[in-house]
């Protein structure tokens, strides 16, 4: 793949049975029932393009009104688990929002804007290739779903686990300046960075260090 991915795996730990886990148109002339001339689209379409404007190569971005945020993307139903077995329920999708990037004014290069994203997000070098990804998801791209834990042992009793998935959501605006002047791309970024998975056992109280998304997780699967 283009883009390398940053993935975290959360910390699961077992004790006791516990588990848990760290985006009008316009008539042509004549009667409304009159076809259009052929290739009247193509042609009005090449002349909208060559009227917008292009973005220069290079210039500076500028990154504000940034917000960061764990976010749960998916979560299963409790399931029951006693001493050693296996969690099957499969994880379904929460959100439905893909990464984007949309501007104003002209179009950029997603690959140069999300690069610049991950520069200053520490997640690549300026030095690196645009095109060689940016360590953040790419436009209409999804965050990923977390799998099922699979094999647990060591369970005392009965116990009712329920797997979660969760990743960085990250949202901004910026601004692009040409080194020549003009008039500047205004534009806004909704993508994902790391990601990861846990589980929470229905039948025992949170942990105070316990993220947003375990506790979303208790509250969309454990009280059924």
């Amino acid at each position: 793949m283009k883009r390398t991915r940053a993935v975290t795996t959360a910390a699961v730990m077992m004790a006791a049975g516990l588990l848990i886990g760290g985006c009008t148109s316009t008539p042509h002339d004549g009667t409304a029932d009159d076809p259009a001339p052929a290739g009247s689209s193509e042609r009005a379409a090449d002349q909208a393009a060559a009227r917008e404007p292009q973005a220069c190569r290079g210039g500076t971005y500028t990154w504000f009104n940034m917000r960061q945020n764990w976010v749960i993307n998916g979560v299963a139903e409790a399931q029951s688990v006693t001493g050693s077995g296996r969690v099957t329920k499969p994880v379904r999708r929460l959100r439905t929002d893909p990464a984007s990037v949309v501007t104003e004014g002209a179009d950029l290069d997603p690959d140069l804007v999300l690069h610049s994203l991950g520069t200053k997000l520490g997640l690549v070098s300026a030095d690196d290739d645009p095109k060689g990804g940016s360590a953040l998801g790419e436009p209409g791209t999804y965050a990923p779903l977390d799998e099922p834990l699979g094999q647990v042992s060591d369970v005392k009793g009965t116990v009712r686990l329920v797997s979660f998935s969760y990743f960085k959501l990250i949202e901004t605006d910026f601004r692009h300046t040409c080194a020549g002047g003009g008039k500047p791309v205004i534009g806004h970024v909704s993508t994902w960075g790391p990601s990861g998975g846990g589980a929470v056992n229905c039948d025992e109280p949170l942990g105070k260090d316990a993220s947003a998304a375990a506790h979303e997780a208790v509250k969309l699967s454990c009280a059924r």
